[in-house]
């Protein structure tokens, strides 16, 4: 096999695998910020610990 051929086989892998890594970590980035969005936007809701804790059975 050709050293040149091969030498630029090796570099495109190389160039796909760092592009995949940067996409992954941008989605790990989204799903984080997203998470904490959540997490901040549930604790504005609930204005009192008790709603929630009785629940009528009778009605």
């Amino acid at each position: 096999m050709d050293i040149v051929a091969l030498s630029t086989g090796l570099s495109q892998a190389q160039v796909q695998m760092d592009a995949a890594t940067q996409v992954q970590k941008l989605a790990m980035d989204s799903a984080e910020s997203q998470g904490k969005a959540l997490t901040e936007m549930m604790g504005e809701t609930i204005t009192d610990p008790a709603l929630g804790a009785k629940v009528d059975i009778l009605a």
